[in-house]
């Protein structure tokens, strides 16, 4: 059974999909250190080139901080060079490199030997290295990086983020028999999983396995195991494979019994595939998790999971922190995914490019479904679409199995102004095809900053908007009014919102000043206060299919000078440092995350307090109690149904007062200084 997808009133798409590092599980190295110099270095690629005054570094790494602490960056050249010693044990096998990511093109040179380049700086590249490296002798690798924007290459400006150069993500070598499951098929694992069919109590699924092999051998065999997330065994087949001489693809079907559906963060169920290839008495073998599901998005009800209504909410996220840039530790990208899973989002867009392999199993763990998407950002040269289509390729291929993936993103704000003849539409119209072919089973999506209809809008499975009501003009209140005007208007365009938000500093709480979107003065609690309002009109308005904070986190956006400081997009529900969660991440994981809850709202507003003055909590308690220095002063009810409650014409001491608030085992406290 195959669903068509159409834009009307119900969109549908059959999905199924966790990519487990398949590196890992063979013999492997990492390449963490290395030399590096900035700037063009003709021959660095020799092993004569004197490196005297090269700078030792440790990958992830990137020679781009300057885009985050000075005004104006280098973008250009960068040479980064490690000796590579191959182990014994790879002796006699295939040997690859796999770079996960390297911003933004790279040139690749082993043993003085040039062995290949990527152009795009968020997928994985991998290439071959057999014939050049020596075992248990020294091989030189180098490699060249550039982050100079590249009118072929998106993004093809750095408007909207940064174009970090270096080698941020890692790095390894790993090996291989000469038959193995094909490493290099666009650095992918080389399995697929594909949902063809799905009954009330039967899953068809197909698996198909890319081969390759340097020496042909008769009689190989295929083993597949197929196991649910208690390792219980559903589905095996053992099965001759015919002599090949190179490369070939198998595909196998296989039906699991009464399937447990991946079904987000209720229950991200994983099934496991075991598969091993074994020729010439070598055995490479790999694991791919993967989970069955359906998701549909409808004009009237909004998004639909297994069938079932299912609000998917949620943020937005850059992968950077101040203190390192893009170039983040797996301790780093797991405890960005530990807060979002904090804060209770049951939907993430990955902005805007592909993130990091570790990013995605994180949300197939924890059930978050995840939009991703490829560099298409904002401007166009009309010469990017090979790199486009290289780039939406090796998203989708190295990212195929995982469950929490629902939808391809192919552009963001990118405006054809003319007509539906300008190459961007064009574009997007191949990527949207060329998605299909790759995937027939999820959506598309593209964010928009236009209207609900024009030259770009629509093409796409899913069309969302990126609106900033009350931030780049008019009230925070006028999101309702453009909701239900444009559902009226367009009763068969199911509506998503991609982006919404405000910029916050933590450090300025006078209200009484506010000079959005461009000015220096950005109050934490004006943020606050366009969360309250835009969040109840969203929730009450079942019909969104989706909806994503922007941001979840502060970023750097090099040559803005807003907020107070340069360099920075304040929009973040939690600073670029990590080191603080502003008030409007409390408001919305009181109500999105269901464990109890408790916050009193405007804590770093400690000074200047009005006399009488009014307390502000967050909790989705029953009720809760007011004590000021230790005397009990009032208990409320919650009635509000986006989870607040007010004290309000609270009278206080001058000088220091300590705030205390109940919620049956829960409390929170601070101090405010009256004058």
């Amino acid at each position: 059974m195959k669903l068509k997808i159409a834009i009307t009133t119900g969109l549908i798409s059959l999905a199924m999909q966790a990519q487990v590092p398949f590196v890992k599980e063979r013999n492997h190295i990492n390449l963490t250190d290395w030399i590096y110099a900035k700037g063009i270095n003709f021959n660095a690629q020799k092993n004569s080139f004197d490196i005297q005054n090269w700078q030792a570094v440790k990958v992830p790494h990137t020679y781009s901080m300057d885009a985050i602490n000075a005004i104006g960056y280098y973008r250009g050249e960068s040479w980064y060079r490690t000796p590579v010693t191959i182990p014994q044990s790879m002796d006699g096998q295939r040997i690859f490199i796999r770079f996960e990511g390297v911003g933004q093109q790279a040139e690749l040179y082993f043993n003085e030997k040039k062995i290949g380049e990527h152009k795009g700086g968020y997928s994985a590249f991998c290439y071959e290295i057999t014939d050049l490296a020596q075992a248990n002798k020294p091989n030189l690798l180098a490699v060249k990086v550039t982050n100079e924007p590249d009118f072929k290459v998106i993004p093809t400006v750095d408007k909207l983020f940064n174009l970090y150069g270096g080698i941020y993500r890692p790095v390894q070598v790993f090996s291989t028999p000469k038959t193995n499951i094909d490493p290099n098929y666009y650095a992918s694992s080389g399995v697929f999983v594909e949902l063809k069919e799905l009954q009330k109590d039967l899953a068809t699924i197909q698996i198909r396995t890319h081969l390759s092999t340097s020496t042909p051998g008769q009689n190989s065999t295929i083993n597949y195991t197929i196991l649910d997330a208690k390792n219980k065994v559903v589905a095996q087949e053992k099965r001759t494979i015919s002599s090949f001489k190179k490369d070939t693809i198998l595909s196998e079907n296989f039906q699991i019994k009464k399937p447990i559906l991946w079904n987000g963060r209720q229950n991200p169920h994983r099934y496991h595939a075991e598969i091993s290839v074994t020729s010439n008495n070598e055995t490479d073998k790999i694991n791919q998790s993967f989970g069955i599901k359906t998701v549909s998005a409808n004009a009237d009800t909004g998004f639909h999971l297994n069938n079932e209504p299912y609000r998917l909410y949620g943020v937005a996220m850059h992968q950077e922190w101040e203190q390192n840039g893009p170039a983040l530790s797996d301790q780093q990208h797991q405890q960005d995914m530990d807060l979002v899973d904090e804060i209770g989002a049951t939907g993430l867009r990955l902005s805007h490019y592909q993130h990091s392999d570790l990013t995605y199993e994180l949300a197939d763990e924890k059930g978050i479904l995840v939009w991703t998407e490829i560099p298409f950002v904002h401007d166009y040269s009309s010469r990017e679409d090979g790199n486009a289509k290289q780039q939406l390729t090796e998203l989708i291929l190295q990212n195929y199995n995982h469950p929490s993936i629902f939808t391809w993103g192919l552009w963001n704000e990118v405006r054809a102004h003319k007509s539906k003849n300008e190459p961007c539409v064009l574009l997007v119209e191949d990527l949207k095809k060329l998605a299909h072919k790759l995937d027939p089973n999820r959506l598309t999506a593209s964010a928009s900053d236009r209207g609900i209809t024009g030259n770009m809008e629509n093409i796409t499975d899913l069309q969302a908007w990126n609106k900033y009501f009350g931030w780049y003009g008019g009230k925070y209140g006028d999101f309702a009014k453009w909701l239900d005007e444009a559902h009226t208007q367009n009763p068969t365009i199911p509506l998503g919102i991609s982006e919404y938000g405000s910029g916050a500093n933590i450090k300025d709480q006078d209200e009484t000043i506010n000079n959005k979107p461009f000015g220096i003065h950005f109050p934490e609690i004006d943020q606050t206060h366009g969360h309250e309002i835009t969040w109840e009109i969203i929730k009450d308005r079942p019909f969104v299919w989706g909806s994503f904070v922007w941001n979840m986190f502060d970023f750097s956006v090099a040559g803005w000078n807003r907020g107070g400081v340069a360099n920075r997009n304040h929009k973040g529900l939690i600073t670029y440092d990590r080191s603080t969660k502003k008030d409007a991440f409390y408001f919305y994981k009181t109500n999105w995350n269901s464990e109890p809850q408790l916050y009193i709202a405007e804590r770093r507003n400690t000074n200047d307090h009005s006399n009488p003055t009014t307390v502000k909590i967050y909790t989705n308690q029953p009720a809760a109690t007011l004590y000021l220095n230790g005397k009990k002063i009032e208990t409320q009810k919650l009635i509000s149904d986006i989870r607040i409650i007010e004290f309000k014409n609270i009278e206080h001491q001058k000088g220091n007062n300590k705030i205390e608030v109940k919620a049956g085992k829960l409390s929170d406290e601070i101090n405010w200084i009256s004058p």
